[in-house]
């Protein structure tokens, strides 16, 4: 064998060699990247994560915060307890803490709900079944800004048809209003039930 053909195949043999080595650092450096994007992505959804949690607490100590500014809220019949076919006014109250404003204009809206629940089954696995039976929106009421509470009066009229307040063991009739508030400072909704008797027929 000639000493070129040796000193070939030497430097041939180099030459693949360092090939590989530079392959092999070119999958190192490409291993690193990846997984230092891992950790880069990772972190990312962590902080995505922190904020969004942060953000929900925020608004939830600031939900707390303002309706602590607000007196629990009232609901006032010209006459009660209603009757099948009458017609009555309903003053809805929400006041603020002395001091305290509503600073932006909001709407109230409202609907009389009157349901059905029966129990059937075992007293140890009973089933419970709600029904609504009637339901009416009524019109919604503009409060404007820079008031120190939230009032509003509803009209309505209970149908000569419906069937009245029932209360027995395994069977139920309620009448609920429902309130519903939506302010920048304050959304919410609120259930009242309330009493409906059978019509009263005078017999003068």
């Amino acid at each position: 064998m000639s000493l070129a053909v040796s000193c070939g195949r030497a430097f041939l043999t180099i030459g693949i060699f360092a090939q590989f080595v530079l392959i092999l650092q070119r999958s190192q450096m490409l291993n690193l990247f990846f997984a230092r994007l891992v950790v880069v992505l990772i972190a990312m959804g962590g902080l995505i994560w922190l904020y969004n949690w942060a953000k929900l607490v925020y608004a939830s100590i600031d939900k707390i915060l303002i309706s602590l500014n607000f007196l629990p809220s009232e609901l006032i019949f010209n006459n009660y307890p209603l009757s099948l076919g009458e017609e009555a006014s309903v003053l809805f109250r929400r006041r603020l803490r002395s001091g305290k404003i509503i600073k932006t204009a909001g709407t109230v809206n409202a609907k009389v709900i009157c349901e059905e629940e029966a129990i059937s089954g075992k007293n140890d696995n009973p089933t419970i079944t709600t029904e609504k039976v009637l339901t009416m929106s009524l019109p919604e009421v503009l409060v404007p800004a820079y008031e120190s509470a939230i009032e509003v009066i509803f009209k309505l009229k209970i149908p000569q048809t419906a069937p009245p307040s029932f209360d027995a063991t395994h069977n139920q009739i309620r009448w609920i209003l429902e309130v519903s508030l939506d302010f920048q400072m304050l959304k919410e909704s609120s259930k009242f039930y309330f009493q409906v008797q059978p019509q009263i027929i005078s017999t003068n």
